[in-house]
């Protein structure tokens, strides 16, 4: 039901990509909307591409053309705040935090803040993120729309490779591991099939190698992708370590069997051995994807306990209680 009376919710956001942020923006703008009079927000020259699908405004602090009063939702610590924001009177100011910890949030609470004039909640992408700082919050994962991103009930194209795993992530050299090329090259030798979205900046790193396909990140429908693959792999450096890992959630809610590092913030929704599979070495890693590949009943027992999981963290309730926190 439309909520009546309620102060505007904005979002505040760079919109420069279309990465895990800026879709827990987007997403978060697509579940407030019907309820309050939501609008996107940012500082700089946004992109394009996603300014054909949403209404962003851009923030004009010499022409005072900025969000003055109701909730602001600030998704993100990377990116600067202008001054704007000391002539502004909201009744809630809401951080969501899905960095790993460094001085940027501290100086982000602060700003906001006013010196402590103002109160300011603080969001977490996971609780291994929250236990980092000693700031009070909440812990709330990125919303997905698991309508969308679903299981493939297609027949299986007999023409495609016996076993493809895949990953996608922005391009960013943090987002891959030092040692992904040579896993990626014993499993092209076992006929495996290797597509990695996000992966032009590996290019030098894994040269002309037949199986192992290095993709553009701008992909308009992520869920094709992935209802397309038989594992889903993931690992990043170790100079990134992942908040969140909202792109392991997709693939999880795709049905496919996730194999990932045991570093990051997707740990705390991964049941090993029952609903994906953790590892710590290159070997591990290539054992669990052979394992995948000869036997397509496990493939599908664990695609089947990903999808469950998927539909229990993102059940109505559970995604009305994160509605109702923003709209309180």
């Amino acid at each position: 039901m439309m909520k009546q009376g309620k102060d505007q919710i904005h979002i505040i956001n760079p919109f420069k990509e279309l990465g895990g942020t800026e879709l827990r923006a987007l997403s978060l703008y697509k579940q407030l909307r019907p309820y309050a009079n939501v609008k996107l927000w940012t500082e700089y020259n946004f992109s394009p591409k996603l300014a054909e699908d949403y209404p962003i405004r851009r923030i004009n602090y010499s022409r005072l053309y900025f969000p003055k009063t109701g909730t602001f939702i600030f998704v993100g610590i990377y990116f600067r705040i202008g001054r704007w924001v000391y002539f502004t009177w909201p009744n809630r100011i809401i951080i969501v935090n899905n960095m790993p910890a460094d001085h940027s949030f501290s100086q982000r609470m602060r700003k906001l803040s006013v010196r402590g004039l103002r109160s300011v909640e603080a969001v977490y992408a996971s609780q291994q993120l929250k236990n980092t700082f000693s700031n009070s919050g909440i812990v709330e994962p990125s919303l997905i729309d698991i309508n969308s991103f679903t299981p493939n009930v297609k027949q299986p194209d007999r023409n495609k490779p016996v076993f493809t795993i895949g990953r996608h992530s922005r391009e960013d050299q943090r987002k891959h591991h030092h040692q992904d090329p040579v896993l990626y090259r014993r499993l092209v030798e076992q006929d495996c099939h290797v597509q990695i979205v996000g992966g032009i900046c590996l290019a030098k790193d894994i040269g002309n190698i037949e199986g192992v396909e290095l993709l553009k990140a701008d992909l308009p429908k992520p869920q094709f992708f992935l209802q397309q693959l038989d594992c889903f792999f993931y690992r990043t450096s170790m100079e990134w370590l992942e908040p969140f890992g909202r792109v392991v959630l997709e693939a999880m809610a795709c049905g496919l069997p996730v194999v990932c590092h045991n570093r990051g913030g997707y740990t705390e929704v991964i049941d090993n051995n029952h609903n994906g599979f953790l590892f710590e070495t290159d070997d591990e890693a290539f054992d669990i994807i052979m394992r995948l590949k000869e036997n397509p009943a496990l493939r599908k027992s664990v695609g089947q306990a990903a999808r469950r999981t998927v539909e229990k963290l993102y059940s109505s309730n559970n995604q009305q209680k994160i509605i109702d926190y923003y709209l309180a």
